[in-house]
């Protein structure tokens, strides 16, 4: 993916909850409210910290081959919750999937990695901005300029010619907006999590600076899809105005942003 550097200095309006800034990046999912009990109740997020439309569950197979809609791979590809909450500066990503971060990225293969996190500002399917999953980069935000796509046409076919636009798998070229975005894709699944007891999952946990969204506020739309887009999960937040951010941070970011400028262009690798 070709990027170049681009300087932050901006505000930017947001709802939050002051009990986000207790989430550590570290893939345990403790301190969101969930639990390993092996039951339903396993995926229902604490309500203070995550409100009902900052939060999805989809968890739907419990073994291999399954139809995941529009795909196939059961647990494998499965993506099977996705949560979302905000601070004061931070918005933070919490992502179950069966889709091990191991998974070899290898169309010719029949073998597809995990994508990146899209947003869509202003539900129109532009998707400006994206943070990487994997490889060197993960947890830099971008300025998205072209995405990649999977295999399934909007009827829900296999057809790769003409993928769902509306489903973006990985940032294909961007502009690199913010290197402070902390990420975790966990590499040791756990078990016993809903009620597919037996289901190995994993997870990616991000943390991202509300300041890398320059020019953009008010309600989006997050999603993550696998790049063969087998399944994809979503939310869509609705997002009220808070301050902005102060000038000492304001301050920061445009320092940061400047020392950006002066990287030389690179093509980042991807898995």
């Amino acid at each position: 993916m070709k990027v170049r550097h681009l300087p932050i200095l901006m505000s930017i309006c947001f709802s939050f909850n002051a009990n986000a800034a207790s989430i550590t990046i570290d893939g345990d999912l403790a301190d969101w409210g969930l639990h390993k009990n092996g039951n339903k109740a396993d995926w229902l997020p604490n309500p203070s910290l995550v409100p009902a439309s900052q939060y999805t569950v989809e968890d739907q197979t419990g073994h291999s081959g399954a139809r995941l809609f529009p795909g196939y791979g059961g647990q494998a590809y499965d993506a099977e919750a996705f949560y979302i909450a905000m601070d004061s500066t931070n918005l933070y990503l919490a992502l179950v999937t069966g889709l091990s971060p191991n998974t070899v990225n290898d169309p010719a293969h029949n073998s597809y990695g995990a994508g990146d996190f899209a947003f869509d500002f202003g539900g129109d399917g532009t998707f400006e901005f994206g943070v990487e999953t994997t490889g060197s980069q993960a947890g830099s935000i971008y300025r998205v300029s072209a995405w990649d796509y999977g295999l399934w046409d909007t009827s829900g076919n296999y057809n790769p010619g003409n993928p769902d636009p509306s489903h973006p798998t990985s940032i294909k070229t961007g502009t690199l907006v913010s290197n402070l975005g902390q990420l975790i894709y966990t590499s040791n699944p756990f078990k016993n999590m809903g009620i597919f007891n037996d289901d190995k999952h994993y997870v990616i946990e991000a943390s991202i600076p509300l300041i890398a969204f320059s020019g953009f506020s008010g309600k989006f739309d997050v999603q993550w899809t696998m790049n063969c887009a087998n399944d994809a999960i979503a939310v869509d937040p609705i997002l009220s105005t808070v301050p902005e951010p102060n000038s000492v941070l304001l301050l920061s970011a445009g320092l940061l942003g400047f020392l950006s400028m002066r990287r030389n262009n690179y093509l980042l690798a991807r898995a």
